[in-house]
């Protein structure tokens, strides 16, 4: 009786952890397919910030660009370091997926990446 308890029990946790864990992996495939695909143009710059999170690079606009109802001079942009460091402080065409990790932050999730002529 006490070993069908015990295996009852370790049942119950590993059925609950699988469920945590395909809703956890579900919530963040669906957050990232989520946004709104767009195609920027401007210069690629590398940054750093101290006490806060970043991605290290963003784009550059000329002009103000509207983004989801905010008018941004830049966006941080999320993709392949090396491909960045490549092109950096040039004029870049990106296509990618808009982001909001935080209500502050707008990354772009690189997926093409050309420089421009």
């Amino acid at each position: 009786m006490k070993k069908l308890v015990v295996i009852g029990t370790l049942l119950g946790v590993l059925a609950l952890s699988v469920g945590m864990w395909a809703k956890t992996t579900a919530a963040a495939a669906a957050g990232e397919e989520k946004g709104e695909v767009v195609e920027l143009t401007g210069i690629l710059v590398k940054v750093s910030a101290v006490g806060t999170t970043t991605t290290g690079w963003e784009l550059h606009f000329p002009n103000p660009v509207n983004i989801d109802g905010k008018s941004l001079s830049a966006v941080e942009l999320d993709g392949d370091p090396h491909k960045f460091q490549k092109l950096e402080n040039l004029r870049i065409g990106v296509k990618g997926i808009v982001l909001h990790p935080s209500a502050d932050r707008t990354v772009i999730k690189v997926q093409k990446l050309k420089e421009n002529a």
